[in-house]
């Protein structure tokens, strides 16, 4: 302002630079806003995928082993069932660690794989795979840990990449 009280060119030139500034700012955080989000509905449809795979690979697996009893037999079905249902944990695991899978997702994932993990037969069908073969599920048996989680990112770089 000048020294009479009134505005000049250079006040209002200054306010609307002002607001400017404000409305840009507040277009690029919806705009990263936007990116995030997107990057967050690709993974739930990723996720989705895997969730149908599981849900087929279940219909053939022991009922005793899905209701979590320690002893059952399995027929030869339920052997490749199981050795299906291995090979999908590794997969789960694999895309945790490489980034694919949510965290709202990892933390059922996670609950189911660790407890199938303690089952003494699925342990020892994992046994039977060659070195270099289902090495993320054998890392989480060795780690015996209830929460393990292969992604090792910040939390900064899990929400920026539409994980949180």
């Amino acid at each position: 302002m000048d020294p009479v009280g009134e505005w000049d060119w250079a006040d209002w030139f200054y306010f609307y630079s002002t607001v400017a500034t404000f409305l840009t700012t507040i277009g690029v955080l919806g705009i990263i806003w936007q990116i995030i989000g997107e990057r967050r509905t690709r993974h739930r449809e990723f996720e989705n995928m895997y969730v149908s795979r599981y849900w087929s690979i279940a219909n053939n697996l022991p009922r005793r082993f899905v209701c979590g009893h320690p002893d059952y037999e399995a027929n030869e079905k339920e052997v490749v069932a199981l050795t299906e249902y291995l090979l999908l944990c590794e997969d789960e695991l694999d895309l945790r660690m490489r980034g694919f899978v949510t965290d709202q997702t990892w933390e059922i994932w996670a609950e189911g794989i660790c407890a199938a993990s303690s089952d003494k037969k699925l342990r020892e069908l994992a046994s039977t795979f060659p070195p270099g073969r289902l090495t993320n599920f054998k890392t989480l048996l060795e780690s015996g840990s209830s929460s393990f989680d292969p992604l090792a990112w910040s939390k900064t770089k899990r929400w920026w990449n539409g994980l949180r």
